[in-house]
């Protein structure tokens, strides 16, 4: 009698289970590899001269070692027409001397810093930004917002608004990059981590604009209620990314030559921090984004790990002729096709970011043959993501109730 015939229901659930894993394993590394694809061939083309008057906005708390190399970085944009607007919590902020110092070094540039205050019910960054977007007038056609822990190259500004120059695309956006500091797991980790969310940028259906490289006109920024949206709101670009979907036709961009350098540079603990934070806000703001991307997860790790139990020890059906073949089979099939998703991942990083290239390079292990254990660290955060929903952010701890509405968490000292 043939084995086939001793097939279970058990067994007929786990080799579907591995067949779902292979698409899901082979749909990703596909991807990936359309994705470095991409970079270096969008990268490789003249940028279009344009000469459209543009208000960049920067909201920014407190002062890291980067920060005052990553604004001069801003202030040395090659764009014509442009002017700057730092928007920070109060006159007593760290970075206030930072700003005044380059005020002082760059007298020909259009510089004005903004006192927003302390926020009441929404995030201090987006009360930061919507200070910021009062003092801007019609005559700043664009609004382009970056984050302070960005270095942006020479012509980021200008690569992302060009496209802004053609009518069915609203907004654009670049991502971030994190290039480790030093080389330590935790830095490779958070690296690999969110180069895979950056290889999901891509065609205009699933593209979420990124609050740190993003850009849009003003009239639309504000006829898409965006403006309002961002009165009670957490999450600036996913708001934002709502609001422009909400319009049929309408179109977020990504600019693979607006990808920006962050330092990479955490302790497990705060990456875990990190990690989590980024996803509760996802969970919040993007519920289907992150029931997706935790589905993924479990389907991926449930078959790798029936996977290598049954390479170690086979039973039933799995333990006779052809069928023995197949667990180790599957092992290295998800194993092998992980490692190639996390290469051109990598490779990714090194074209977008030559610079940085041998920073990226050294942390190869973890976007190699370690990148199923990146995967298994992300799929513990979306979990944990699920389970609360608060926030502590640049020291202020949120509540969030939903897209549109967010509450302020007192702290104990004030209690």
């Amino acid at each position: 009698m043939h084995v086939g015939e001793y097939m279970t229901a058990e067994s007929w659930g786990i080799g579907f289970l591995w067949v779902v894993e292979l698409v899901l394993v082979f749909w990703a590394l596909r991807v990936a590899q359309f994705f470095v694809y991409r970079m270096g061939r969008v990268v490789r083309d003249p940028l279009v001269p344009i000469d459209v008057p543009v208000a960049v906005i920067l909201p920014v708390k407190g002062a890291d070692a980067s920060t005052r190399a990553n604004i001069e970085k801003l202030l040395n944009q090659k764009y014509p027409r442009v002017r700057f607007i730092f928007s920070v919590q109060s006159a007593q902020d760290a970075v206030c001397p930072v700003i005044h110092s380059l005020i002082e070094q760059y007298p020909d540039k259009n510089i004005r810093m903004v006192i927003a205050g302390d926020t009441a019910h929404r995030s201090q960054k987006i009360h930061n930004q919507l200070a910021a977007v009062g003092q801007t007038t019609v005559e700043d056609r664009f609004l382009a917002f970056i984050d302070a822990d960005a270095s942006p190259s020479p012509h980021w500004l200008h690569a992302l608004l060009i496209p802004l120059t053609y009518p069915h695309i609203s907004a654009t956006t670049g991502y971030r990059f994190y290039v480790p500091q030093q080389q330590s797991a935790a830095n490779g980790v958070l690296s690999a981590s969110n180069a895979i969310v950056a290889a999901m940028l891509g065609p205009y259906r699933r593209t979420v604009a990124w609050g740190g490289s993003m850009a849009m006109s003003r009239e639309r920024f504000f006829s898409f209620g965006i403006y309002d949206a961002w009165q009670n709101a957490l999450s600036d670009d996913y708001v934002l990314s709502y609001q422009v979907k909400k319009h049929a036709g309408e179109r977020i961009h990504f600019v693979p030559q607006c990808m920006v350098a962050s330092p990479a540079d955490m302790s497990w603990g705060t990456l875990l921090e990190f990690a989590i934070r980024q996803y509760r806000i996802t969970r919040c703001c993007a519920t289907r984004l992150w029931l997706t991307a935790t589905a993924g997860g479990l389907v991926y790790f449930t078959a790798l790990v029936m996977a290598v139990l049954l390479t170690i020890h086979p039973i039933g059906v799995w333990s006779h002729g052809p069928y023995r073949w197949c667990p180790p089979g599957v092992l290295v099939l998800v194993w092998g096709g992980s490692a190639i998703r996390g290469w051109f991942l990598m490779q990714a990083g090194t074209i977008l970011l030559p610079d940085h290239k041998s920073a990226i390079k050294g942390c190869w292990l973890w976007f190699t043959l370690l990148f199923p254990v990146v995967l298994a660290f992300n799929l513990v955060c979306l979990l944990l993501a699920g389970l609360g929903k608060t926030v502590t952010w640049r020291g202020i701890t949120y509540k969030m109730i939903g897209r549109n509405q967010t509450q302020i968490v007192p702290s104990k000292l004030s209690l």
